[in-house]
Order: C-alpha cells, then structure tokens, then sequence
C-alpha cells in the first residue's frame, strides 16, 4: 500500500471509527509513520487538531468541514502527475498539463519564447542587411536585451534610421 492509499485508508477508518484514541497498530503502522501521515491530514484541514497520548496513541477530536466534505465526495488524496517534460541538450524542461511554462537551470541556456524568436528572427535580419554597422547594431541590442526599457528605446530608434522594410516588421514584433 503506498502513502497516498494508506492516508485515504487513515481518514476513512479513523472518522468512522467509535473509538476516540487510536494506534498505529490498529492499522498495521509504525508510530513514526503513523504520525506522519496523521500530521500532513490535520495539515490538509480534514481533521481538528488532535493530540497525541502517552503511549503513541492520537487523540481523535472529529472531522472538519473539508474534511466530511472530504468523505462526501468520496475523494482521494492524489498527487497530479505532469503529462509531459521535455528535456532538451540545453538543459532547458518545458513543462506541460496543468503545469505550464518553463524551467530553466545552468547557464547560458536559451529559452524559446515568443520574443526570443521574433529576436533571433530580427539580429538574423540585420545580419543579411547592408547595413554598415550591423555588427555595433548586433552588440547593442544584445546588451540591452534584459533591460526592456532600454531595449525599447534602442529598437525605436532603429526605426527613426531609415532600416530596410524587412527589419521595420521584425522590429514592430517585438514593441
């Protein structure tokens, strides 16, 4: 029986049951396990907050409201499992199902947001560009980057250059 079977089993048979004070072995339990599982059910609000007696047995003061909600709707405890986790050599998780979004550990990984591509999309650009300093236009944009104040102000005023219409576009994505 895992953890989450024998907490379901505890709340079921200790709220039920005519006797105020319980042991672990009325359930086959260690105390240390026991008690743990009896601490994490008061934690989740579905029993009073009870005390423990001389002897390791718990004193069973009753159920709360989420807890008889708790019976009522038969539920079970039940930790959601993600759906999917992508790893890729970057050491970048894309987390999806009920748990969106990215999570990102090391260093210089990359993370493929909306704006990371319309970005590598527009230094790309400028790169094909005639542009006599692209390569200036490249390391300025990359060390204002992170900085969104700043990053807006630079690209704006590419716009006031005269940049081709393909680099115009790109930069409008990503005001």
């Amino acid at each position: 029986m895992n953890s989450d079977d024998k907490y379901n089993m505890l709340v079921n048979e200790i709220s039920s049951s005519k006797n105020s004070n319980i042991t672990p072995k009325d359930f086959g339990l260690e105390f240390q396990e026991f008690k743990a599982i009896i601490d994490e059910i008061e934690y989740d609000g579905l029993f009073e907050k009870g005390f423990w007696v001389l002897g390791g047995s718990y004193a069973f003061i009753g159920l709360t409201f989420k807890g008889r909600s708790f019976l009522e709707n038969s539920d079970k405890k039940q930790y959601h499992k993600i759906e999917k986790t992508e790893v890729n050599y970057n050491n970048s998780i894309n987390v999806s199902g009920n748990n969106n979004g990215n999570i990102i550990s090391g260093n210089n990984n990359t993370i493929h947001s909306e704006f990371n591509k319309n970005f590598n999309a527009l230094l790309d650009e400028i790169n094909k560009s005639d542009l006599e300093n692209k390569s200036l236009i490249i390391e300025e944009l990359n060390a204002c980057k992170d900085n969104p104040k700043t990053f807006k102000s630079y690209i704006t005023s590419l716009l006031g250059v005269g940049v081709e219409a393909s680099i115009s576009t790109l930069i409008g994505n990503l005001l």
